[in-house]
């Protein structure tokens, strides 16, 4: 996974490497984006359902910066509980080589991209859930 730094909403500092040991969900998306906005309440049962286990789901939004005010609310009108970084300059879109929005990477506890996923995750997704379970039963 890319070297990706950024602030939370809450202002922590946020360094992806500093999540190695953990599976991470990075979903990559856009206020503006209708599926982005779709798949938010699945993402956040996912992160409930596994965060026990060392799972976390981390949302980067590339919104520009003028739209902070309408990231804020979105991830407290999806209640998302999962840090969520305002990556105003988009400087993660050229480190991953998105194309589109929603994107999404599950990160191994070792820091590898294991799957990607170009669109909206649906609900119960077969191929995420079976290399969530692979990445979940792997110890650090």
């Amino acid at each position: 996974a890319p070297a990706f730094v950024g602030r939370t909403l809450d202002g922590e500092p946020l360094e992806l490497v500093g999540l190695r040991g953990q599976v991470v969900l990075l979903n990559v998306w856009a206020t503006w984006c209708e599926p982005c906005r779709k798949e938010m309440p699945d993402l956040q049962a996912l992160h409930a359902r596994h965060q026990a286990q060392g799972f976390t789901v981390l949302g980067v939004s590339v919104d520009a910066a003028r739209l902070g005010a309408e990231v804020r609310g979105m991830v407290e009108q999806f209640g998302l509980t999962y840090p969520n970084v305002h990556d105003a300059r988009n400087t993660i879109g050229p480190l991953l080589e998105i194309v589109g929005y929603p994107t999404s990477f599950l990160i191994d506890r070792q820091g590898a991209v294991v799957w990607r996923k170009d669109g909206i995750l649906e609900p119960g997704d077969p191929e995420l859930a079976r290399v969530l379970a692979d990445a979940l039963a792997d110890p650090a």
